[in-house]
Order: C-alpha cells, then sequence, then structure tokens
C-alpha cells in the first residue's frame, strides 16, 4: 500500500477509524509505512509531515499520544467515545484523587482548558516547569493526559528562527470536540454503549492482531 496525496491520506484514516502515525498496531498500515520516503519534509502539498496537522485543522482526526508514546490518528465520528474507554469513565480530578494522574498533569490539563488552545513554548512556561531538571516531569504528565485522551494536539506554532522546530499545540478533547462536532449527538453516556460501538467500527477494518492490540488498549470486550 502506497499513498501520495493528503485526500488519499484522509480517505485511510476514515477507512480504518484508528490509524497510527507510525509502525504500533501489529498487522495495521501507519502514515510511516504508506508514505513514500523521499516524500518528507518537502513542505508542499506531498509532504506527509505536512497532512499530521492539516487533518485536524479539516476535522477529519484527532491526532495525539493516545497509546503510550507514539502518535496516533484517530477518525473524528469515533474519538467521542475514546475519552471514555480509556479514562474508564473518570475525571482528571478523580483519577488524581485516586493516584492514577500526578499534580503536574491536573495542572497541565487545568492550564490548556482555561487556555482553550496552547503552544508548549507557552505552556511549559505557564506550568513553570522549566528548568532542565523538570523537563521530564513535563514530558511525562503531557504524555498521560493524552494517553487518558483528555488532551489532543491541534495544530503547530511556527519557530522563532529559521530552521527551528516548530511548537505543537494542545486543547482539551472536550474542547476541541465542542468545536469540531458542535452539531452532532453528544457521545454515549454509558461506558458499555461506547464499548459496543468502538468494537463494532473497529472489528470492521482491523485485523486479528490489530484488534487484539486495540482491545487490550481499549478494553472494549470487558
Amino acid at each position: 500500500m502506497s499513498i501520495t496525496t493528503y485526500p488519499e491520506f484522509v480517505q485511510l484514516v476514515d477507512h480504518y477509524k484508528i490509524f497510527p502515525f507510525s509502525d504500533l498496531i501489529p498487522d495495521h498500515p501507519s502514515l510511516t509505512s504508506v508514505a513514500p520516503s523521499d516524500s518528507w519534509h518537502k513542505d508542499n502539498e506531498q509532504d506527509p509531515w505536512l497532512w499530521r496537522v492539516r487533518i485536524v485543522k479539516d476535522e477529519h482526526a484527532a491526532y495525539g499520544k493516545f497509546f503510550g508514546t507514539k502518535l496516533c490518528f484517530i477518525q473524528v465520528s469515533l474519538f467521542p467515545h475514546i475519552p471514555l474507554l480509556l479514562s474508564k469513565g473518570k475525571s482528571v480530578e478523580e483519577r488524581y484523587q485516586s493516584g492514577l494522574l500526578s499534580q503536574h498533569a491536573r495542572d497541565l490539563y487545568r492550564i490548556i482548558k482555561e487556555a482553550g488552545n496552547i503552544d508548549a513554548r507557552n505552556l511549559r512556561k505557564e506550568s513553570r516547569l522549566t528548568a532542565k531538571e523538570q523537563k521530564k516531569d513535563y514530558e511525562r504528565a503531557l504524555v498521560d493526559l493524552q494517553n487518558y485522551a483528555d488532551i489532543v494536539i491541534t495544530g503547530a506554532l511556527a519557530s522563532d528562527f529559521e530552521g527551528g522546530w516548530s511548537s505543537m499545540c494542545y486543547e482539551t478533547s472536550e474542547h476541541w470536540l465542542y468545536e469540531t462536532l458542535s452539531e452532532t449527538p453528544e457521545a454515549p453516556l454509558h461506558m458499555t454503549e461506547a464499548k459496543t460501538i468502538v468494537k463494532a467500527e473497529l472489528a470492521e477494518v482491523c485485523t486479528e492482531k490489530a484488534l487484539k492490540y486495540l482491545d487490550k488498549k481499549l478494553q472494549f470486550s470487558l
């Protein structure tokens, strides 16, 4: 399988529902596996590096580290059920109180929620986790919030200097879904209903190995 255009990428995300940026799910495609290796970082329409942000801005998919430390796209109609499954229906505060979430993660979530949308440079400044030895705490907190789908990556702010890396932007999933799906029905309030919907959607497009991996992460068979 190989693609060369952004519309083809959107079609793959629409089809597979959960589509990793790089190899992650067994027996399942990813953007790096289907896009030609010589098409990256060309800063043109055929550059897959730009597609990862464009697909979010076009409201086709949510983007973030939902499974461990690797990035993934989740199709917009499926995503409303994902935060419920990953968090097991527990709020940020409930997870913090029960020891499942660090204070750094809770504080970052509060900053992101208040800002609406914030880039990583400003987020780190506001978090006061700016010392070199605090970088791991900051990055771990960001990953933890994404693993629960509390937050999503929603764009990239250009670097302040030529040749520098862009700074990723973050929103709470709740805010992003409201902005993206404000005219659609709300996600199911019951865990059982969400599991049934997600399992049915993925079973249609995933191989047995891929479905087993996603079942372990989302626990939609329990």
